[in-house]
């Protein structure tokens, strides 16, 4: 007799998600300071941190335009701006957990347990994206007021255990996965930008898998007529985060000593090659939330 079928199906996806808990929890056990891993000395200069494919203006007539000495010193600024994207989100993610762990710990220990590792590791990645900016001489580019304000709204009230709350969550580690993935693929980089890259990656992985559980297992007790209602809401919060993602605010291209900033930001926002690659890193989160019953 197979006893699985007379289990039923959210006691199967509560079995489920408490397993995979406990083996990223065992994972994440085995810390390590990645302000210590990173090799900062190998930071160049005089070399590119991204990709030409990762900026924002390639593939513009402009672009072409661009000495050599603009392009790297535009793709150090951009790659400096993505991991302060990186430091917004890891804030929001801090100040949520940090603000429902006491609820958390008596509603769900075996999630408790892991959301504790994690927050040491987003606090971990927060350190290594200040260092770079010290390291780099590039203060915060991007005022506070021109990150998505819906998506803090979202993150911040939306209730912890809730499908909605993670599917930003997702939304949030999936998408600049995407773009670590290239960035990664690409060794001809300074160590120091692969380190971060791989650190962020490594260890983000352990974090969407536990967010795609969670979507799993809260979206089960989601009435299809709720989904339908929260999907307009997680559909801009989308929109507005993927704006923030991949378009970088003009206070970037004035750093990277760009001149009329506002018009590079207004070409890097109709540059189609860029618009592209921000619909193919995208796909993956949306077509899982999507067969979880969101009309994105």
């Amino acid at each position: 007799m197979n006893f699985a079928h007379h289990i039923p199906a959210q006691a199967q996806i509560q079995r489920h998600h408490d397993a995979l808990v406990n083996r990223l929890s065992e994972h994440s056990s085995h810390y390590r300071d990645p302000v210590q891993t990173v090799p900062w000395e190998s930071l160049d200069a005089e070399a590119a941190w991204l990709p030409e494919e990762l900026l924002s203006l390639y593939g513009l007539p402009e672009y072409s335009q661009l000495s050599p000495e603009e392009r790297v010193r535009l793709s150090q600024v951009e790659f400096v701006s993505f991991c302060e994207l990186g430091l917004w989100l890891e804030a929001l993610f801090i100040q949520r957990l940090g603000a429902n762990s006491l609820q958390e710990m008596y509603r769900d220990p075996v999630s408790y347990h892991y959301q504790l590792h994690e927050l040491r590791e987003e606090v971990g990645h927060s350190l290594m994206f200040l260092e770079l900016q010290r390291r780099s001489q590039r203060s915060f580019m991007t005022p506070l007021s021109q990150r998505p304000p819906l998506a803090r709204l979202f993150a911040r009230y939306a209730p912890e255990g809730s499908a909605a709350f993670w599917a930003t969550i997702l939304i949030g580690e999936n998408v600049p996965d995407r773009v670590n993935r290239i960035i990664f693929a690409h060794k001809e980089l300074p160590a120091a930008v692969l380190t971060i890259t791989h650190v962020h990656m490594r260890e983000e992985a352990r974090h969407m898998a536990f967010a795609r559980t969670t979507i799993q297992m809260r979206s089960q007790a989601m009435s299809r007529a709720k989904k339908l209602l929260i999907s307009p809401v997680l559909r801009e919060v989308f929109r507005q985060f993927l704006r923030t993602c991949f378009f970088p605010s003009e206070q970037v291209y004035a750093a990277a000593g760009l001149g009329n900033p506002r018009i590079w930001a207004r070409r890097a926002r109709r540059n189609p090659h860029r618009i592209d690659l921000m619909n193919q890193c995208a796909l993956p989160s949306r077509d899982f939330l999507r067969t979880q019953g969101f009309a994105l």
